[in-house]
């Protein structure tokens, strides 16, 4: 069997940009044969489906030192709201994936990671995905918990530099809105027009300005992951509370 080290370049669009990094999720595999550019591998423990769509396997290198190849499959998800993307990183997580990447294992330096106190547990395991998605341009009925993910999403853009116009506009804002190209100034909301006056500002902004307004950002909101934790912990304390498994319990099973 040949040992795999596989990383998952994970983006949701939007408000990201399949243009730029992305996330990265990691695990290893074991395969009876030596993997190819382009072969695509499934396993439905991977995310539990059934259906063989498949990963794509890219920029395959073989360790000779590790003795154990190493590979990117990238997954760009569309259509998901802002409020779900923890939701969604957990499920991945659930079926097997790890935080990280393969490449920290060579790193000599290693990068400090931000110090902050450990989330509340988030009890948000019951949003119903169709009222969530109302909430990315709509502030009223939004949970408490949303401007929070909210942050975190757009710290992540911030840390990826992945379309940081959009995500200092999602600051600005509070929300995030799809904007058909060609769209008029008259046919816009003010929220609509708040937004894109914002996409503008960011990228009048010199370089350095920019950068500055990436790292405040680094530093000041928590990570996606910190969100996810707190999701976790939250459904693990209504399981032990109930007795019964939550939604994401039952994905490990």
């Amino acid at each position: 069997m040949y040992a795999v080290d596989v990383d998952l370049v994970l983006r949701y669009v939007p408000p990201m940009s399949d243009d730029d990094a992305g996330m990265r999720l990691t695990r290893t595999i074991e395969l009876p044969f030596p993997p190819s550019r382009d072969i695509s591998v499934f396993s439905k423990d991977w995310e539990g489906i059934d259906e063989p769509l498949g990963y794509v396997l890219k920029e395959v290198t073989w360790d000779m030192d590790r003795n154990r190849f190493l590979a990117d499959t990238e997954l760009s998800v569309t259509g998901i709201p802002i409020a779900m993307i923890p939701f969604e990183i957990l499920q991945l997580v659930y079926h097997g994936w790890k935080y990280g990447s393969y490449k920290d294992q060579y790193r000599t330096v290693r990068k400090r990671g931000r110090i902050r106190g450990k989330l509340a547990a988030m009890p948000a395991c019951e949003w119903d995905e169709e009222e969530a998605a109302t909430w990315d341009a709509n502030p009223k009925g939004r949970p408490r918990e949303f401007k929070l993910i909210l942050h975190a999403v757009v710290s992540a853009m911030a840390e990826l530099r992945n379309n940081c116009g959009v995500a200092y506009a999602m600051l600005k804002t509070g929300s995030y809105f799809d904007i058909p190209a060609g769209r008029s100034p008259s046919e816009l909301s003010h929220l609509e027009r708040r937004f894109q006056e914002a996409i503008r500002e960011y990228e009048s902004l010199s370089f350095e300005r920019q950068w500055d307004w990436s790292e405040r950002v680094k530093r000041r909101y928590p990570r996606l992951t910190d969100i996810v934790a707190a999701i976790e912990l939250a459904s693990a304390d209504l399981s032990h509370r109930e007795g019964v498994g939550s939604r994401f319990h039952a994905a490990r099973n």
